[in-house]
């Protein structure tokens, strides 16, 4: 069966034939219901208590309940680890995340609830790692000059909470910039560029697989570099400091284990001393915006 007839069959058969469950006193009131690509099962979870928890699995027959397979992949909501009882709970699967096509004319699927003893109940749900390369313009407006970056990333999430590493590197795009001290302005002195590295921490606000909509933060420390116009003076000056953002970004997928997307951030950095003063110079305060390129490197 081809991808334009899945559902109507689907939708028959689903009519028919409810969804199974099993273990009938923690799951009950099940119902299915197919919404564009997406199949969403609902279903009560009862006779547990409000700190026990519970593994929920989906499974998928294609012989009328006869046999079932692996648990489904590519489900969201109210699947994996489950805290306490509730009503009108929701498992989303993403049909062709996992299957080309179907075509079998006999689907039938069965709810699973596995109650954890007391040494499961820390049971980590699947990880999933991801690594992103994100290539970004912006503006910093203390210095007043445009900049171009590329950072590296690599997060492994836990549901929705994702933790990693970033590595960046930034620089001016020209070597025009204007140093005032007093009442002198030297033109064209030099540029800035640097590097930094940090933790960084992100929230996966959809729990799609098709798609991340994540806000973040970053921590980490820079160096900063600047140097000087070799017509002016050769002479190069640097910092270290503690250098950070704050952004939301969106990615999609695009195909297979590869997703395109956007992050916007805003930059933030102290003052700092780097052109040896009285006072310090500058800070490296801006927004930027980014393409970036994200690959789901496993599970």
């Amino acid at each position: 069966m081809k991808r334009h007839t899945l559902f109507q069959v689907l939708l028959l058969f689903l009519t028919l034939f409810p969804v199974a469950g099993l273990f009938a006193q923690k799951i009950g009131n099940v119902h299915p219901e197919i919404r564009d690509d997406q199949i969403y099962i609902h279903y009560d979870l009862l006779g547990i208590s409000e700190d026990q928890s519970v593994l929920v699995t989906v499974y998928m027959s294609t012989d009328g309940g006869k046999t079932y397979g692996e648990p489904l992949k590519s489900v969201t909501g109210d699947a994996g680890l489950v805290k306490g009882p509730g009503r009108e709970m929701t498992i989303s699967w993403d049909v062709f995340s996992d299957l080309d096509e179907l075509v079998s004319m006999d689907v039938k699927f069965k709810v699973r609830a596995d109650l954890l003893n007391a040494a499961q109940q820390g049971l980590s749900p699947d990880r999933t790692k991801k690594l992103s390369l994100n290539a970004n313009t912006g503006y910093m407006n203390q210095v007043g000059y445009a900049s171009f970056g590329l950072n590296a990333k690599g997060s492994i999430y836990l549901n929705q909470l994702g933790l990693g590493l970033r590595a960046d590197y930034y620089r001016a795009f020209r070597q025009a910039i204007n140093y005032q001290e007093a009442s002198v302005v030297y033109p064209d002195t030099g540029f800035y560029w640097g590097y930094s590295g940090g933790v960084v921490v992100e929230y996966d606000l959809l729990q799609s697989k098709r798609s991340s909509l994540y806000p973040y933060i970053f921590i980490g420390q820079s160096k900063f570099i600047y140097e000087y116009n070799a017509d002016y003076s050769d002479a190069t000056y640097f910092e270290y400091s503690v250098f950070g953002s704050l952004g939301i970004g969106f990615d999609t997928k695009v195909w297979s284990f590869l997703y395109l997307g956007t992050e916007v951030e805003y930059l933030m950095s102290p003052w700092i001393d780097l052109v040896p003063s009285a006072s310090p110079d500058e800070a490296m305060d801006g927004i930027s915006v980014g393409i970036v390129l994200k690959f789901l490197i496993g599970t």
